[in-house]
């Protein structure tokens, strides 16, 4: 019996369709994920402006993480959105993202991993961004932490974390200050949870105030690699999300260069916490 409540939950989940979702990015939408981002702090910055003004304007390439989402579907798979966290996110860029062209976006659930009935469960959703012509603009991971989900049991082997910090001092140090209306702005991407706005709703679940997006300091880990590498074009990008970031923290971004593959970690310092671990990246 219990065999077959476990496969049943577990098919259930992998079972979710998703129908493909038409996306167009236009410039204001592209202008507005990099402000997000809090780029654009050095206005005279030519490398920033690059993102925010629509004279040969560029996309910051982390943005496919917020282009094509399948929408609020963790009811429709029964699962406690009030305990769920994002707890990663991978991101591989094949080309630049284009402006004002037809694009098709492919959710699909890729993996389900139970840690038990008081640990929680991991889903992983793959998007797939292309142009609707077939060429692949990105693909992406995210990994969601459903902490009231767990103990249905699973067939996949739970996720290994191979990352280890290298046994040397970083090669290159960053600091980004976020700003205190970070979370105000960047929600306007598409991410409405009260939790980033709602300070009543933020006690609620047991933080001090307001957090900021997980996906906002993805993107600043490839605002802090592509700093870190001067030129080069961000390829490949991953995280586990280790605690959160409050807005108006400054963080710390350790890189250590191994070629056009990077490894990194980001703490606060003033809170001595690390934020973002086990970070990988490909720039070249």
């Amino acid at each position: 019996m219990t065999t077959q409540a476990t496969s049943t939950r577990e098919d259930e989940l992998m079972g979710i369709g998703f129908d493909p979702t038409p996306v167009r990015l236009n410039p204001r939408d592209a202008i507005l994920y990099a402000l997000g981002l809090g780029i654009g702090d050095d206005p005279l910055d030519p490398r920033a402006l690059a993102y925010v003004y629509e004279k040969d304007l560029s996309v910051f390439p982390t943005m496919p993480v917020v282009l094509g989402s399948p929408g609020m579907w963790f009811d429709r798979a029964k699962l406690d959105f009030r305990k769920l966290v994002h707890a990663g996110q991978t991101l591989e860029v094949a080309r630049p993202i284009p402006v004002d062209v037809p694009m098709i976006a492919t959710n699909q659930i890729t993996a389900v991993y139970d840690k038990g009935a008081d640990k929680g469960a991991i889903i992983e959703v793959e998007r797939r961004l292309a142009t609707e012509g077939g060429e692949r603009v990105a693909t992406s991971v995210s990994q969601y932490l459903c902490r009231g989900d767990g103990g249905f049991g699973s067939s996949q082997q739970q996720p290994r974390n191979d990352w280890q910090k290298p046994d040397r001092a970083p090669d290159a140090t960053i600091e980004i200050a976020t700003l205190p209306q970070q979370a105000l702005i960047y929600r306007l991407n598409g991410d409405m949870n009260p939790l980033h706005i709602d300070p009543e709703r933020a006690r609620s679940v047991g933080f001090d105030r307001p957090i900021l997006h997980g996906l906002c300091t993805f993107g600043i880990a490839g605002r802090a690699i592509l700093a870190a590498k001067p030129g080069a074009s961000l390829k490949a990008l991953s995280v586990r999300m280790a605690k959160p970031v409050y807005p108006g923290e400054t963080l710390q971004f350790e890189v250590w260069d191994n070629g056009p593959d990077l490894q990194f970690e980001a703490r606060v310092p003033a809170r001595e916490a690390v934020v973002l671990a086990a970070g990988r990246a490909r720039a070249a």
